[in-house]
């Protein structure tokens, strides 16, 4: 019976785990995402250096959380997360406005595919 109880225990522990996991990434992306949406706005509006201060901010906040997204994140996804908003950086310091809206869709799928992929699923568990 204690080993049924242990078992039962690390299963508690392992689902809390990924709970937290799931809610810090939640979180990290959201901060992300805020940062994201400013500098659009600013991008939009034809303030390239104020899109280039909040997209900075974004990238500062992904890379501060290095510890973390090399632990629980594959490696293709960070470096292609990382590869867009270096992308993005080239073209608002180009002020290449054809090119900004795709980039800020393309940085965005790739965080929101990350946040997806560790949310569980029925089909993930199965």
């Amino acid at each position: 019976m204690t080993r049924e109880i242990a078992a039962g225990l690390v299963l508690a522990l392992l689902l809390a785990a990924s709970l937290g996991n799931i809610a810090h990434l939640d979180k990290l992306i959201g901060q992300i995402e805020e940062d994201l949406l400013q500098s659009e706005a600013y991008a939009e509006a034809g303030d390239y250096d104020a899109a280039l201060d909040a997209l900075d901010q974004a990238l500062q906040c992904w890379l501060a959380a290095d510890g973390y997204t090399h632990v629980f994140i594959r490696h293709p996804e960070i470096d292609s997360s990382s590869d867009a908003f270096y992308e993005l950086r080239q073209l608002l310091s180009e002020r290449n406005a054809e090119g900004i809206p795709s980039a800020f869709q393309k940085l965005r799928y790739h965080l929101h595919s990350i946040d997806e992929m560790e949310h569980v699923r029925l089909g993930s568990v199965l």
